[in-house]
């Protein structure tokens, strides 16, 4: 499904996405009134009048920090068991078609024009936003090539976020990731807030995987579970883990579950967050192929040992402490929140890099700079601050200032490329090049360094 496209493909696709991109939404202009007015009611209303193309079992992923990475190792691991999977995630580096993996491989450009162009001429749509065109458009999908599991990555929030549309007894499995203060206007002002939106994907009695994160949200989310019936499984209480081996290339580590112990996973996923994640998948993926695999005379299977090792191996995550350039090192992290910056630092601390490091940051408008940039900058650091290409950008000039009160002196940079040649410059080839902040400033990092043509290149951001 990943075939270079024809011209009519590729001239449908820019055409649909073009009409896509209209539809806006809070993940196009960053406007907090426009989520505060979501609802699933027309979402349900669409799904229910075309089929349930939702219905398959699911694991249904939110949190602050790590979802991305969880519903992709779990999604692997279900894969490498024998499960034809769909796979939800949002946002994308590169691609809009990202978003729609079906057995681990983004959509080609004909699937995705045909399922939203299917969605664009129905009336119905007409006012919807552009996170609830893509989620939609994913299950189409789903049912068009008879996906039988689906892996489902919460956009933001999760009580009312489009995802949470699915049908409750459809959820094998519910898993949180750990929570930070994040979008604020919007879920909350404290972490136990924001915790009660996340937990609002908890809808029926799916057993709960729940990532180590601090009590207070784990109380929240453990009353949300006990009102549902639901079993709670803690990561932090039922597992253990011990990395044998870490570096640039990633980690190995061993981890006992109540299933089993699984020795020699390999990931090339770097930090002890992502072993954290690791295992939290790895739960997930028990959990729900038990409740959900087979017919009723094989209900409760076991998850083969192998499907395991190998999903945990071939699990990547493009732009989440990836490196793309040994010459200078050239490491990129699409980090947004303080505990995203905390552990990117000690993963960062725990790797050989570079004593020489230049900085490159760009940020989105709304985001706590000051306390993203404190686990990461210090007095002597050199530091490129610049604007990732989206008009949700932080103002530079509120960004400098932010690095000035860390008490670095930043250089400022006019676009990601010009930012990666200056710090690439500065660092010479022992050196390294470390490029934070968004996604959009990662993707276009990406792109930059690695020759990708992305969606921008056809006008389509």
């Amino acid at each position: 499904m990943t075939t270079a496209p024809g011209d009519a493909d590729l001239t449908a696709y820019m055409d649909v996405m073009r009409r896509l991109l209209a539809h806006g939404g809070y993940e196009r202009t960053g406007r907090a009134a426009e989520a505060k007015r979501w609802d699933l009611q027309h979402i349900v209303a669409y799904l229910e009048a075309h089929g349930r193309p939702d219905r398959r079992p699911a694991v249904h992923v939110a949190g602050s920090k790590g979802k991305g990475s969880v519903a992709t190792i779990t999604e692997a691991i279900l894969r490498e068991a024998g499960a034809h999977t769909l796979l939800i995630t949002s946002p994308d580096l590169h691609s809009a078609r990202e978003r729609i993996a079906v057995d681990g491989k983004p959509i080609d450009h004909a699937t995705f024009a045909r399922a939203a162009t299917r969605l664009l001429d129905d009336p119905a749509t007409a006012g919807w936003s552009y996170f609830e065109m893509l989620t939609v458009m994913a299950w189409l999908v789903g049912a068009e090539t008879a996906c039988d599991w689906q892996v489902v990555e919460v956009g933001l929030g999760g009580r009312l976020d489009t995802t949470n549309a699915m049908p409750a007894e459809c959820k094998a499995a519910v898993v949180i990731t750990p929570i930070d203060l994040e979008h604020t206007e919007i879920l909350g002002d404290t972490i136990p807030e924001i915790a009660a939106e996340k937990a609002g994907i908890i809808t029926g009695d799916a057993p709960v995987i729940v990532s180590p994160m601090r009590a207070s949200a784990v109380e929240v989310i453990r009353a949300r579970a006990a009102e549902r019936g639901a079993p709670l499984h803690a990561v932090a209480d039922e597992c253990a883990m011990h990395v044998t081996a870490h570096g640039l290339e990633g980690q190995t580590l061993d981890l006992r579950t109540p299933l089993r112990t699984y020795r020699g996973l390999k990931s090339p996923l770097i930090g002890p967050h992502q072993s954290e994640n690791i295992a939290t998948a790895v739960r997930a993926a028990e959990e729900a192929f038990a409740r959900a695999s087979g017919d009723g005379a094989t209900q409760g299977a076991v998850l083969p040992e192998q499907a395991v090792l190998r999903g945990v191996a071939a699990a990547r995550m493009p732009g989440r402490f990836e490196v793309v350039r040994q010459r200078p090192l050239t490491i990129l992290d699409g980090l947004h929140t303080p505990l995203a910056a905390r552990r990117f630092r000690q993963a960062l601390d725990g790797v050989p890099v570079p004593r020489r490091r230049i900085w490159v940051i760009g940020m989105l408008a709304g985001k706590d700079a000051a306390a993203i940039l404190e686990p990461l900058i210090g007095e002597d650091d050199d530091v490129i601050v610049t604007a990732p290409p989206t008009q949700r950008a932080a103002d530079v000039a509120d960004l400098v200032r932010a690095v000035r009160e860390r008490g670095a002196l930043p250089q400022r940079a006019n676009g990601i490329g010009a930012a990666i040649e200056l710090a690439t410059a500065q660092a010479g080839e022992r050196g390294a090049v470390i490029v934070v902040g968004s996604l959009y400033t990662v993707a276009a990092a990406r792109e930059h360094v690695l020759g990708i043509a992305g969606d921008h290149v056809l006008g389509l951001r």
